[in-house]
């Protein structure tokens, strides 16, 4: 005696390109959708962050298009036992709006009790001839409860 198996659908050559008109129709809205979690949002002219323990969190820049868009974490790092940095996520601006450089986040979850410095530069290595006009550098108090 043979077992029943379940009907499994075939796929004809009509359904397949319907999938596919399907598929490009919706990823890109629904792509573009998808971010990475921000947590708690903190304009970036704060000086002090306070969150609980295992809550993610993150700083944000509206940019501009200009040499300094490249914000990262500088030695010395926070204590690694109070806060972790998990990433970066940049949101690209509007070309239809001249100089409108996206949003950047970069993100942190806050690992145990306790409170850290973080410091922050925008430029990589230098901002070049616009050192002087555009370099920051930013320290922030982070407490975790």
């Amino acid at each position: 005696m043979r077992s029943a198996r379940p009907r499994v659908p075939r796929v004809t050559g009509g359904r397949a390109v319907w999938a596919a008109v399907l598929l490009v129709l919706v990823v890109p809205v629904w792509g573009e959708e998808r971010r990475t979690n921000h947590g708690r949002v903190f304009p970036s002219d704060v000086r002090e962050i306070s969150v609980r323990r295992g809550q993610v969190f993150s700083l944000h820049w509206k940019l501009a298009v200009q040499p300094g868009t490249e914000h990262r974490p500088v030695n010395p790092p926070p204590d690694p036992a109070v806060v972790a940095f998990t990433g970066t996520d940049r949101v690209r601006g509007d070309p239809s709006y001249l100089g409108d450089g996206g949003e950047l986040y970069l993100v942190f979850r806050a690992v145990g009790p306790g409170t850290t410095e973080l410091t922050l530069d925008n430029c990589r290595e230098s901002c070049g001839r616009f050192d002087e006009e555009y370099r920051e550098r930013r320290t922030y108090r982070i407490v975790v409860r």
